[in-house]
């Protein structure tokens, strides 16, 4: 018996689940048919928890799953994920179990999780040490490729087959196809990506591809003199997207939004659950954020501002004098010292802030006004105090821009607080 015939042997024999899970699994379904209006965040916790918890305490899903090594590695290489928990906890998992062998390194991509708008793909190398950085194309299965969307890509270890490895994928102009076919490319420390892509062709089962719950809003608020429309959720199992929208007569825009959820019982949930915590607008500012799961929630939920950074529209680069130190420009709240230095024949701009935020863009300009990208980015902590260090383009000289990545940003002292029914 293969390993997707055991999985389904297993998800038929739990069909009748525990007494501790059928009450989330009923209001899974509920949500999937629309039935529900109210949401809460009350049971979250434990329904993150459900399949682990279920694995330790029942002695019949204990039994199932130890027969079946791919449930076992998957609830624990999604422990840290409590929106991947929950959705694997209820059946969203759906095995691939291919390999590919390209320049003496075996990948094998285990299984995927997706849902209308993300897709998750679990995999494990096999051959040389890691560790590896990995990207990936997709295509269409006669070949086309397909676009609107993005890689979460991490780098990681794998001294053998044994470590169970992820990235993302995310659509943002489409929903995740049935089929399609991906090309995976690895490359180790730096070195040339491999030689030829492996090359997978997935099938997403449209049954374990949930489609998002979308839970409108349309409530205008006004923060720092700025106003914000909080317009939607949208709420899929592996993630909640938060949709904003800016007055058009805003003197700034929106870079980042403090925020997080409260259920009935007074739980609070404030963890952005994935590679990517929100999302730009083409004309400026962030205005869609994601945040960990509500899919599986139940009765009512609010959503609490805490504060936000901001970009006035106006704000220019700040000049920076690479010979002599000099710069011209308004600095971003809370850097109080911007000088240059030098590290083996390379100019290195050093930043001082209070702040525990990156003060510039990873993209500055020359003095011929070209954009250029700085090689390296590092952060050290001195007490109070954040060091960040921008690395240079080899070549560079003369007079660059630095870009700010915000001007101001605040914290409320009495949050804004809107019900979500």
């Amino acid at each position: 018996m293969n390993r997707l015939q055991e999985y389904e042997t297993l998800m038929t024999e739990l069909a009748d689940l525990p007494p501790q899970l059928s009450g989330t699994a009923r209001r899974a379904r509920a949500r999937r048919r629309g039935r529900r209006l109210g949401f809460s965040l009350g049971s979250l916790g434990s329904v993150c928890a459900a399949f682990v918890l279920a694995v330790n305490l029942m002695p019949a899903f204990a039994q199932a799953c130890a027969g079946v090594p791919i449930l076992r590695e998957l609830a624990a290489a999604v422990a840290f994920s409590p929106s991947l928990s929950a959705t694997v906890a209820h059946g969203y998992a759906q095995p691939v179990g291919q390999s590919q062998t390209v320049d003496g390194v075996t990948v094998t991509v285990e299984y995927v999780v997706a849902d209308a708008q993300q897709m998750e793909v679990f995999y494990r190398t096999d051959g040389e040490a890691g560790p590896y950085e990995v990207d990936c194309d997709l295509e269409d299965l006669e070949g086309n490729p397909l676009t609107g969307y993005t890689v979460s890509a991490f780098t990681a270890g794998s001294d053998s087959g044994d470590d169970l490895l992820h990235f993302t994928v995310h659509f943002t102009e489409m929903d995740v196809p049935d089929t399609l076919v991906l090309q995976l490319r690895l490359r180790k420390d730096d070195g040339p990506w491999s030689a030829a892509p492996y090359t997978f062709s997935i099938r997403i089962d449209p049954e374990k591809t949930a489609k998002a719950q979308v839970l409108s809003v349309g409530q205008w608020v006004e923060l720092d003199g700025q106003r914000l429309k909080v317009d939607r959720l949208e709420l899929t199992p592996t993630r909640t997207a938060l949709y904003l929208e800016g007055d058009p007569d805003n003197t700034a825009w929106l870079q980042d939004l403090t925020f997080r959820f409260t259920g009935a019982d007074g739980t609070v949930y404030e963890r952005v659950d994935g590679a990517v915590g929100g999302v730009g607008q083409p004309e400026g500012g962030v205005y869609t954020y994601y945040f960990q799961s509500l899919y599986f929630a139940e009765e009512a939920l609010t959503l609490w501002i805490d504060g936000a950074a901001w970009l006035q529209k106006d704000a220019g680069p700040v000049t920076l004098d690479l010979a002599d130190g000099t710069y011209t420009g308004t600095l971003p709240q809370g850097v109080t010292c911007l000088s240059v230095d030098e590290e083996e024949g390379q100019p290195v701009i050093w930043v001082e802030s209070i702040l525990h935020r990156t003060p510039f863009a990873l993209t500055y300009r020359d003095e011929t006004g070209a954009e250029r990208t700085f090689s390296k980015l590092s952060e050290l902590q001195s007490g109070e105090t954040r060091r960040f260090r921008y690395f240079l383009e080899e070549g560079t000289a003369g007079i660059v821009a630095l870009l700010p990545v915000y001007t101001s940003l605040s914290h409320l002292e009495e949050p804004l607080s809107i019900p979500l029914q």
